[in-house]
């Protein structure tokens, strides 16, 4: 049962492969940006340790798949910059694709080690595995939700963010438009180069879709810094288990220590994802995926305002 499982799985994948090499010989980046960015979230999420589908050994051959499928969306996002990974690469990454099962790791056919930063990593380096590290000189003097900024690339694609368009929409599916309005903070005009990072997870702390970033904001008061920013959440709402949750974590750069620092915290649980204002509490950082540990950041009436928006 479980190898006509990863069957179905593969046979899917390589479908969403083909229709986003389609689009990338065709000259339609956005159209390739798209369909490479969320097959690379979907293998990530199959990747993770606590997946019970593929073994350790497969786990290790999609980790490095989705680094060239992110790093082929990199390569189209900023033509002319740099050609991380190919058109030629993507072929083997093709064949490697339909031979998951029996492909080992150490015979990838694609150096990705020293070719880039994924689309959904600028701020951080990332290692062979696909997996995100900061310097070994400084990854003990930061925590985990602060990350080191490296480089005028870096900051050029923080400030653009990492927003993916909506998915598409049919009669039987509803696409949610989350409309991220203002974040209330009593000390807002402080905080340098905002950001929010979205994402939805299960009740394990998995990501289900790919994260975005909105792009940095310099609107702010007192006590609110403004957004008005449209996120489209990768995933239709009937798609959405009702155990899944939506996080937000606010961001902004700190240019002493050349870092992006996480504020606070926010989720919108699937109940609550109903047409109309939405207001949320915030939460004192680290971000609890699993909604276990909660501190409220302030007892003052200052929260995430958001407009839930259906387009389905």
């Amino acid at each position: 049962m479980e190898d006509n499982e990863i069957k179905i799985v593969l046979d899917d994948w390589h479908i969403a492969f083909k229709r986003g090499h389609d689009f990338d010989l065709w000259g339609q980046p956005v159209e390739a940006i798209e369909n490479y960015t969320r097959l690379a979230a979907n293998m990530r999420y199959e990747a993770h340790p606590e997946g019970t589908l593929f073994t350790d050994e497969q786990k290790k051959v999609l980790k490095k798949l989705a680094t060239c499928l992110e790093l082929r969306a990199k390569t189209l996002h900023t033509p002319g910059k740099l050609e991380a990974v190919s058109l030629n690469d993507m072929k083997k990454v093709e064949e490697t694709l339909k031979n998951l099962p029996v492909v080992k790791a150490k015979d990838f056919p694609v150096d990705v080690s020293k070719r880039g930063v994924p689309l959904q990593s600028q701020i951080s380096t990332l290692s062979l595995d696909g997996t995100s590290d900061v310097s070994s000189q400084t990854s003990s003097r930061i925590s985990n939700e602060d990350h080191i900024v490296d480089g005028e690339d870096c900051l050029d694609g923080r400030s653009l963010g990492s927003l993916l368009p909506p998915p598409e929409s049919t009669s039987e599916h509803t696409v949610v438009t989350v409309r991220i309005e203002k974040i209330g903070l009593k000390d807002a005009a402080q905080y340098i180069d905002s950001t929010i990072t979205v994402s939805v997870k299960d009740p394990h702390g998995l990501d289900v879709t790919l994260k975005q970033d909105t792009p940095v904001v310099h609107t702010k008061d007192d006590t609110h810094v403004y957004f008005g920013v449209d996120v489209h959440l990768q995933k239709a709402l009937e798609h959405l288990s009702e155990d899944m949750a939506v996080f937000f974590e606010f961001k902004h750069y700190k240019p002493k220590k050349k870092l992006v620092s996480t504020r606070c915290w926010a989720f919108m649980e699937r109940d609550e994802i109903k047409e109309g204002a939405v207001i949320l509490e915030l939460y004192k950082k680290p971000a609890d995926y699993k909604r276990k540990k909660l501190h409220l950041l302030t007892s003052k009436p200052l929260y995430l305002h958001l407009k839930i928006i259906f387009n389905g």
